[in-house]
């Protein structure tokens, strides 16, 4: 009997779920899959020459020549190439992003609107913007979010149900709520290619997943899906700055997962973001034996040409840092989790700025921690 496409995708999702089921017992409690990295002799010597430290050309050390302050004056404008940041620029040349709103809604001492952002011409951003009641100006706070069709409701408090409010509430998701109550003008957008809306996939020719298409039109034109969501956050930054009642000065960017890596690389770029939290989304690349630890949406072609994860995220200095993990994040192993903040720890270090890098763990698995969060962050914004 054939089944049409409707009945395929179903049957093709519930074995998915089955392998995901069966693979389960691989992961320890610790977070890491017990295999992981464990390859052939033969595969893990390959791997380990082709992604071996010998080209990390700028990746931060101690004797780099001239400093920090010359290893960030290289490395940034090298990140930028990297992810396409050039490219997308010179491709959308001289466009003028438009913003609509739709009208306020009152939700107590907090207001909120839904709106979008044409960032690139025919790509347009949704997002939801709280402001507080109060006078301003207020601090920014921007929230991209990860694998999650809607995570811009999710950022904002937008229920769908009284389980999605459950979830939201149990893992501290309503990052955008949470800020606004803080002082915060907060904005919940859509990142682009994890949210519904976005680049489909006809015939499931990547996996049914839009993400994927998202990245493979990319490479194709020089581009990557990373440098896309930074330049999503940099056009909703520009228009943000403008409005009368946000302080330019002060700008939070914080995300989970896929947000959190936007948030990293986003805050990596663009130095007018003042203080960057991703969480449950800072690892290596790799394992010192080649697993690799990130989705493939988040990959950048060549980007071991400046080093690892850890310096990336150095090129936040001397900005604030507060890198947050899972103990039961089962997608990142611990050790090296630790490894690389310490090369970040270094780097902010080296910056004359020890104090503005912090790594915490939550006890849980992938998920935010509001009680390990809001206080580095308020501490901030008073230095």
């Amino acid at each position: 009997m054939l089944l049409s496409k409707t009945q395929f995708k179903v049957l093709r999702k519930l074995i998915y779920i089955v392998i995901f089921i069966c693979l389960s017992p691989m992961y320890s409690n610790a977070g890491v899959p017990k295999d992981y990295g464990d390859y052939p002799d033969e595969i893990r010597q390959y791997l380990q020459c082709l992604l071996s430290e010998g080209q990390h050309q700028y990746a931060f050390r101690a004797d780099y020549p001239g400093g920090f302050d010359a290893w960030q004056k290289q490395a940034r404008p090298l990140l930028h190439k990297l992810v396409g940041l050039d490219k997308i620029a010179e491709q959308v040349g001289r466009h003028t992003p438009e913003v609509q709103l739709q009208p306020t809604e009152d939700l107590g001492d907090y207001t909120r609107q839904k709106g979008w952002i044409e960032t690139e011409p025919h790509v347009r951003i949704v997002f939801w913007l709280l402001k507080p009641k109060q006078r301003g100006p207020f601090p920014l706070a921007i929230f991209p979010h990860g694998h999650d069709s809607r995570g811009y409701d999710t950022s904002a408090g937008v229920y769908h149900d009284q389980a999605h409010r459950e979830k939201i509430l149990r893992e501290d998701r309503d990052v955008a709520v949470q800020a606004v109550k803080r002082g915060f003008i907060a904005i919940a957008p859509a990142t682009r290619g994890l949210a519904d809306g976005g680049l489909p996939d006809p015939r499931g020719r990547h996996g049914d997943r839009g993400c994927r298409a998202q990245v493979m039109h990319c490479l194709l034109a020089g581009r990557t899906a990373i440098g896309e969501r930074v330049w999503d956050m940099q056009r909703i930054i520009d228009w943000a700055t403008t409005q009368p009642d946000v302080d330019a000065t002060n700008v939070l960017m914080m995300g989970n997962s896929g947000g959190g890596v936007t948030t990293l690389y986003s805050a990596a770029c663009d130095e007018r973001i003042t203080i960057a939290v991703p969480s449950c989304s800072f690892a290596p690349y790799t394992s010192p034996n080649g697993y690799i630890y990130h989705c493939d949406c988040n990959l950048v072609p060549g980007i071991l040409e400046l080093g690892d994860m850890g310096d990336v995220a150095g090129l936040i200095a001397p900005r604030h840092l507060l890198i947050v993990n899972g103990k039961k994040d089962a997608l990142f192993s611990i050790a090296d989790v630790n490894r690389s903040a310490d090369h970040t720890r270094a780097i902010f270090a080296a910056a004359g700025c020890p104090d503005r890098f912090e790594h915490r763990w939550g006890d849980e698995g992938h998920r935010f921690y509001k009680d390990l969060m809001w206080d580095f962050i308020m501490d901030a914004l008073r230095k």
